[in-house]
């Protein structure tokens, strides 16, 4: 019998908001601003408006609302779109040390829950969401190779979402180990799409907010799914990712939450680019030379950095969309140096094709270097600059802004979040954006979590 699974659906149905870790409600109140903010900047990411035509055309029950448009839908259609809008413009938290995306799935799965069940407080979306993120983030764990590894893009992002739901939903053990058997069936995820650019990279994560949340839905009904979905003989593991690391499901659990270890993106770009960006933007800071005299470009990464955003270099150099753009160190890093910033405005059509960027493209070279390789999924990186005078620029860069060594405060993801509110295909009132900071930052004083998204459009 497979005890982990049903000891997971004990963990996720039991533990209290008191239960959680300072670090963790810190770390979750965080990632509810930020994912609220790429959700509200995604309304007008390509590919979302194809797939709010397709949800409105469909109708249905008003039971949850489209962020940023404010028309209700029925709750799993709307968390497709609001998770779809969530991941769109890769602005969404992360893991540094996975290839993971904690809470863009997860939020607006919860957000649906909240309207429909009318009620949910603060710290229950709160314990909830620590409880996803720690989960989903265990599942990364366990797993031997990563996904920019084995390709399959972590079909296991299901599970995390839906203990979320289900605890959210007050499901007891044995209706949450149904859940999470029922999302077994809504396990998806390819990694062409990263490497080809294509919208479904987005798509991805709104369906897994779907089925985590029609997951929950069920289970809370008393239909079934597989009790032993992680080490049945056809469970997860069993099928997908043999010899996993067990040890990392249920060491400490209840007791260390890895939400904790969530990274904040200052940066709306994959999070293997991000070292470069920052490079760049220092490089910039301290030299303070025309893109001009700029003779050559070089950074040194880990090989697996180097295989996900640094190769092949001619894509790379011109990439044909916003998304290839977003996973290319050397148009980041160029629009870094052109532009002062890589947020939304610097992934815009109009950006990805402009010739100040593309000249400088031109001249940065990505090398792989083993001793680049760490724990983490981004390893550490190198920025060699050699310019037209002569000039030699060499620094290193080891931890990232925004991850937990380096945390971005309340007010950092405050100015980030109005960023992305501006970048609304639907502007908020000023006075909402305000309203939500607050509300967001006093998070477990909310009696009903669903008083924020009316603030949302």
């Amino acid at each position: 019998m497979d005890k982990i699974s049903s000891l997971i659906a004990e963990y996720a149905s039991s533990i209290s908001f008191e239960n959680l870790s300072t670090g963790a409600i810190k770390a979750a109140k965080l990632s509810t601003l930020d994912t609220i903010g790429a959700m509200i900047a995604g309304s007008r990411a390509p590919g979302v408006d194809t797939i709010l035509e397709l949800a409105r055309n469909w109708g249905g029950a008003e039971e949850s609302h489209v962020v940023s448009f404010g028309y209700g839908l029925p709750a799993p259609l709307a968390a497709w779109c609001n998770g779809t809008m969530a991941r769109a413009l890769e602005i969404d938290d992360c893991l540094d040390f996975l290839p993971v995306h904690p809470s863009a799935s997860t939020i607006p799965a919860l957000l649906a829950v909240a309207e429909l069940k009318g009620g949910l407080s603060g710290k229950e979306f709160l314990t909830a969401l620590a409880v996803g993120q720690d989960l989903i983030t265990r599942m990364g764990l366990a797993v031997r190779q990563t996904a920019i590894q084995s390709g399959r893009m972590n079909i296991f992002r299901i599970f995390g979402p839906t203990a979320a739901v289900g605890k959210a939903l007050g499901l007891n053990a044995r209706d949450m180990q149904h859940a999470l058997g029922i999302s077994f069936s809504y396990g998806i995820g390819d990694g062409q799409a990263n490497l080809d650019g294509a919208l479904t990279v987005r798509l991805q994560q709104g369906i897994v907010a779907q089925g985590a949340l029609i997951a929950g839905l069920l289970a809370s009904k008393g239909f079934t799914g597989a009790k032993d979905f992680l080490l049945g003989r056809f469970g997860y593991f069993n099928a997908f990712e043999p010899n996993p690391r067990l040890e990392y499901l249920t060491k400490d659990l209840g007791r260390t939450f890895y939400g904790e270890r969530v990274s904040i993106k200052p940066y709306a770009a994959c999070r293997g680019t991000h070292a470069a960006i920052e490079l760049a933007l220092k490089f910039v800071e301290d030299c303070k030379i025309p893109s001009n005299k700029v003779k050559r470009i070089t950074y040194r990464t880990s090989p697996e950095i180097f295989q996900f955003v640094g190769s092949p270099r001619e894509a790379k150099i011109k990439p044909n969309s916003t998304a290839s753009a977003q996973f290319s160190i050397q148009y980041v890093s160029a629009a870094a140096i052109a532009r002062g910033d890589v947020f939304l405005k610097e992934l815009e059509e109009e950006s990805i094709h402009s010739r100040d960027i593309l000249d400088i493209a031109q001249k940065i070279h990505v090398e792989p270097d083993d001793s680049l390789r760490t724990n983490s999924a981004v390893g550490h990186t190198i920025l060699l600059i050699e310019t037209e005078g002569g000039l030699t620029w060499e620094r290193r860069l080891e931890e990232l802004l925004g991850s937990p060594s380096r945390p971005m405060t309340y007010e950092q993801c405050t100015d980030k979040f109005i960023k992305c509110t501006d970048h609304s295909l639907k502007p908020l009132r000023k006075e909402n954006v305000e309203t939500l900071v607050k509300m967001v930052q006093h998070l477990e004083n909310i009696n009903d979590v669903s008083s924020l998204v009316s603030l949302m459009h």
